[in-house]
């Protein structure tokens, strides 16, 4: 019998390496763990959704109307006419590009849940990936705003024994049917 780590020649019997230390059969377990970890358990996908994205953007024109455009009426409705539809092409443009970028990111966003560990990946504009192994995560957590629960979507957060709030875990934004699939990756991630 060898060493798979350095090669050197063993007892039969041996647990550890005379020659490097090395566990004697640690590399099979890491093999057969690379084997296990091939295959998605779960694969979550943010939801795009318009009515929700928008609600702020709304909100902000609607404001913008009454601060602006209403009392400009005073000056004339010629006054509070071209106004609103100043408001009326800026907010269409905001709307326009959030729609196209927003929608464009959701779809290249993806959360694969394996034996061991997550991945996340992002390949639109910018390219992240990250790994995360379950050993890692401390906590599983699922938010949900009031909003969100008006369109049936929500936030899971994978929390990390990270010091540092920067990078600490994966945070899964706008997953629809939130309580589902927290529950799945409760069970997967076994926190």
């Amino acid at each position: 019998m060898f060493c798979e780590k350095c090669g050197a020649k063993l007892e039969v019997d041996a647990l550890f390496c005379t020659k490097c230390g090395a566990k004697v059969g640690e590399a099979d377990s890491v093999r057969q763990e690379k084997v296990d970890d091939n295959e998605v358990k779960l694969k979550v996908k943010p939801k795009f959704k318009f009515w929700y994205m928008m609600f702020p953007t709304v909100i902000t024109f609607l404001i913008c109307i009454l601060m602006v455009v209403l009392p400009a009426g005073m000056a004339g409705p010629e006054v509070a006419l071209g106004l609103f539809v100043v408001f009326f092409v800026i907010f269409a443009l905001v709307v326009g590009i959030i729609v196209f970028f927003k929608s464009k990111q959701y779809k290249h966003l993806t959360y694969d849940f394996y034996n061991t560990k997550v991945i996340f990946e992002d390949s639109f504009l910018n390219l992240a990936q990250k790994e995360v192994k379950y050993k890692y995560i401390r906590e599983v957590t699922m938010r949900q705003s009031f909003i969100q629960r008006w369109f049936n979507i929500g936030n899971i957060i994978l929390y990390t024994n990270a010091e540092t709030g920067i990078g600490n875990g994966i945070q899964i934004i706008n997953v629809e049917n939130v309580h589902d699939i927290y529950k799945q990756i409760k069970e997967i991630v076994n926190v």
